[in-house]
């Protein structure tokens, strides 16, 4: 889109902000949720029977879920010293959040992980952000104001029975707060040596005896990383975001809820490009831009504490202007849901959903799609029953049918026993099947990935270039999990789950007959590898979470994850990671936080990529953050991040490869609440 016909920043904020005015209507959380703004000053005891919607799509207490549940809140956040959302999904055990340079993030749970991680569904306020265009996220857009977030859930498992299609090894939802907790103004400025300037501004109120507001504005920069020669990598990046959200409550039993967002930024990117004439490859830094938006609505009617509809309805736009696969893609979402009680015994929930996306894809060297524009619908209805077998057991039984335009009709169901030994301790144990459907580009697409040489190719040069399949069918996963949570007393909790996963239709690439080309020039080859599904796979693990309180005002938080996988999966995946938190309140005003977090070296990572193999190393990493409150509605803090080495390889991306390490990181904020 040509700079001159864009539209401000500024000015599609305020036109966002002017229509959520005049619609008078407020934002909630797509089904009910929970007060959290106390739970730091909640013990543990409370903080088990603390509600989380994501595990069965309706409220229930965080110690009754039979899924591996986590739940990152607020009070988390701030205390850990982390400036950005995607750092902060590190909190939870099972997580791999590897940073692959200043911007971009590769993010899993229970493997498989890369820049377009496809098995992980992630979802802002129940509206989701995974992209069809390529089955990932693109988590350097995802920076929101941290203070505005409730709380993660983080469910480690399938999740396909009731969110969908490639909800596959996990679900992550963020949920903002209300708008009634942020009453009032806030403003935070950060700065630092990579955090240049965050600056985020917050003010709510109050329209009627009815409604709440919240406006917000957040704007950060950020310092690019170094290579492997420690030169400046260059890849310095901007995002700049502002939006709103209402609440409104017109009756007693109905909430309805509007909100919106819009935002901006320049990324300069790094990669290894091909080249038809020698050297073969080129290091290239891309002044990649986006821009987007969202807008959704939300009505809810409670007839009674066990018995709701809900509707939610939204639409989203995304806009990038980069080297590889610049395009623009539409979304527009309805979901209907329904809960109720049936008899004494079950509580059944059932609902439908419709989504339609649109594509255009801008023709590029280094990736072409055919055709270049493209619509496609998704339909899906799923039914769940909570089964009250006993005072002590409890049987949950749901499926998930989905239509997509790929691979027609697709079957998710899952089966879950929750055991009560007594009251304070819960067993429980799963069985799921979930999919992952393809993307455009294992559709339509081809990639020019690498160049070989002529003298390997022993005539002309070759480039190396995926291709897509029409008739690449879904990935599958069957798993089992078992766990088992318990709380002594007030001070002391223990949360272990296991799972073994078996997955069927992997794609791979398949070598194809080369073919001359001889555009662009000069003439050469094109070595074909088009995408097939034809690996099986299987891994298993282990995550405990541990919370103790060894006094008033300290607190201690160790996180272990075990992943075993085959060594060719084992390359994007660490075998161990470990998280050891402590939060220290030194006295009412004055705190001292501290976070090691270690995570196992990954095999050579073999790429797509003129520079092969890449070794990247074990690493352990300490956060140290002081926190002060001299008055009412002030604090400041000071945070260093990565403090033991001076910087360190997280991950590399899987093609275009030019790998960038992450340096160490001072800071200091100051956030003024009135």
């Amino acid at each position: 889109m040509p700079e001159s016909i864009k539209p401000p920043f500024k000015a599609m904020a305020l036109m966002i902000t002017a229509l959520s005015l005049a619609l008078g209507t407020p934002q909630t959380v797509f089904g009910a949720i929970a007060n959290d703004a106390a739970l730091m000053e909640l013990n543990i005891e409370d903080l088990m029977q603390v509600n989380v919607i994501s595990a069965a799509k309706q409220e229930q207490p965080w110690a009754d879920s039979a899924a591996a549940v986590f739940v990152i809140t607020n009070e988390d956040i701030r205390r850990s010293g982390v400036t950005i959302l995607a750092e902060a999904l590190r909190l939870a055990p099972g997580v791999e959040a590897a940073r692959i340079d200043a911007a971009r993030w590769a993010i899993t749970i229970r493997g498989f992980n890369g820049r377009f991680a496809n098995k992980l569904l992630v979802m802002v306020d129940g509206r989701s952000v995974y992209t069809p265009a390529f089955s990932g996220v693109y988590w350097e857009i995802q920076d929101l104001p941290l203070a505005d977030i409730d709380r993660i859930e983080v469910i480690r498992g399938p999740g396909g029975s009731l969110w969908g299609a490639n909800a596959v090894n996990g679900v992550i939802n963020i949920i903002n707060k209300p708008a009634r907790d942020t009453q009032g103004g806030r403003v935070s400025v950060t700065a630092g040596n990579e955090e240049r300037s965050i600056v985020d501004a917050r003010y709510g109120g109050k329209l009627g005896e009815t409604a709440q507001y919240r406006l917000y504005g957040r704007q950060a920069r950020r310092d690019g990383f170094v290579d492997l020669q420690g030169q400046d990598a260059g890849d310095d990046w901007m995002l700049q975001r502002g939006g709103f959200r209402l609440d409104w409550q017109p009756t007693g039993r109905d909430t309805v809820s509007v909100m919106g967002d819009v935002y901006d930024g320049e990324f300069d990117e790094n990669m290894v490009a091909p080249l038809l004439t020698p050297p073969y490859a080129e290091r290239r830094l891309d002044p990649a831009k986006v821009q987007g938006g969202s807008l959704q609505t939300v009505w809810e009617r409670r007839y009674s504490e066990k018995e709701r509809i809900g509707l939610q309805v939204y639409y989203q736009y995304e806009d990038h202007e980069a080297l590889l696969a610049p395009f623009r893609l539409d979304t527009f979402d309805v979901d209907f849901q329904h809960s109720f009680r049936w008899g004494e015994r079950q509580e059944l929930i059932w609902g439908v959903n419709y989504r339609h996306y649109r594509d255009q894809f801008d023709p590029s060297e280094l990736i072409t799609l055919t055709p270049d524009s493209l619509s496609a619908d998704l339909f899906s209805l799923f039914a769940q029953d909570q089964i009250t077998l006993s005072e002590r057991w409890q049987l949950t039984v749901g499926a998930r049918m989905e239509r997509n335009d790929y691979t027609g009709w697709e079957f998710q169901p899952s089966v879950r026993l929750l055991w009560k030994p007594d009251e304070r301790q819960r067993v429980w144990a799963a069985v799921s099947r979930a999919v992952r459907t393809p993307s455009r580009a294992e559709e339509d697409a081809r990639i020019n990935t690498v160049t070989v040489p002529p003298e390997i190719t022993g005539s002309l040069p070759g480039i190396v270039a995926t291709v897509g399949d029409r008739g690449f069918d879904s990935e599958k996963l069957t798993a089992y999990e078992i766990g088992y949570r318990t709380w002594l007393g007030r001070n002391f909790s223990l949360d272990v789950a296991a799972f073994y996963n078996d997955y069927d239709d992997l794609f791979t690439g398949v070598q194809g007959t080369p073919s001359l080309e001889v555009e662009p020039l000069p003439p050469h080859l094109v070595l074909p590898l088009h995408f097939r599904n034809l690996l099986s796979d299987d891994n298993y693990g282990a995550e405990i979470a541990v919370d103790w309180h060894p006094g008033q005002h300290w607190r201690l938080q160790l996180n272990y994850s075990y992943l075993w996988s085959r060594p060719e999966e084992r390359q994007w995946s660490p075998l161990n990671q470990v998280s050891l938190r402590s939060s220290w309140d030194l006295r009412d005003d004055l705190e001292l936080d501290a976070w090691l977090y270690y995570v196992d070296p990954l095999e050579s990572v073999s790429t797509l990529s003129a520079l092969g193999a890449v070794s990247v190393d074990a690493h352990l990493n300490l956060t140290l953050r002081l926190g002060w409150r001299p008055y009412p509605g002030w604090e400041l803090s000071l945070v260093g991040a990565n403090l033991l080495d001076s910087e360190h390889l997280e991950m590399v991306q899987e093609v275009f490869t030019y790998p960038v390490e992450v340096e160490r990181s001072l800071y200091g904020q100051v956030k003024w609440s009135f």
